[in-house]
């Protein structure tokens, strides 16, 4: 299972890397987020959460992901299997303030104008939902500049009741 995540691992990262320009290299700052990832191998980055779309009722679901694992799981680790799973929305951990998160999006382009209204709702879903799955966190302050798809704010998981 362990080879098996690490493969993977390498393979999201050698896409990322292949479809990067030369002027967005990895700052070092990132590359020793990538490297304690790999270090710390005890450690499954995969979102605790998925949305779905149901065929038969066309609503959007939030269910467990029975792949992922809590263990060892730091919120800053969540964010990074987030980004594992989106490449193309890089979130940040800022800090934590009580019971709320706070990280920020950049560059929300893809977010809030390329992934429509269904896919940035999905996406702010299953990155609530994992950040809120520490005890220590109840909602998820996102911050990025609005767009077509997406606003920023405070979101917690009742913000998606709607999903079945």
């Amino acid at each position: 299972m362990k080879k098996r995540v690490l493969f993977l691992f390498w393979i999201v990262i050698i896409a990322i890397s292949s479809c990067t320009s030369d002027n967005s290299k990895l700052n070092e700052e990132e590359m020793a987020t990538e490297s304690a990832a790999l270090s710390d191998l005890g450690k499954t980055l995969v979102v605790p959460w998925n949305v779905e779309l149901n065929d038969s009722t066309q609503m959007m679901e939030i269910k467990r992901n029975p792949e992922a694992s809590m263990f060892n799981l730091t919120p800053s680790d969540m964010v990074d299997a987030i980004n594992l799973k989106y490449p193309q929305i890089k979130l940040e951990w800022m800090k934590q303030e009580g019971k709320r998160a706070i990280v920020k999006i950049e560059d929300a382009n893809y977010l809030t104008r390329e992934s429509g209204t269904e896919g940035a709702m999905a996406y702010l879903a299953e990155a609530t939902f994992s950040l809120t799955e520490f005890k220590e966190i109840e909602e998820v302050e996102f911050i990025f500049q609005e767009g077509d798809h997406a606003q920023p704010g405070i979101y917690t998981r009742e913000r998606f009741s709607n999903f079945n």
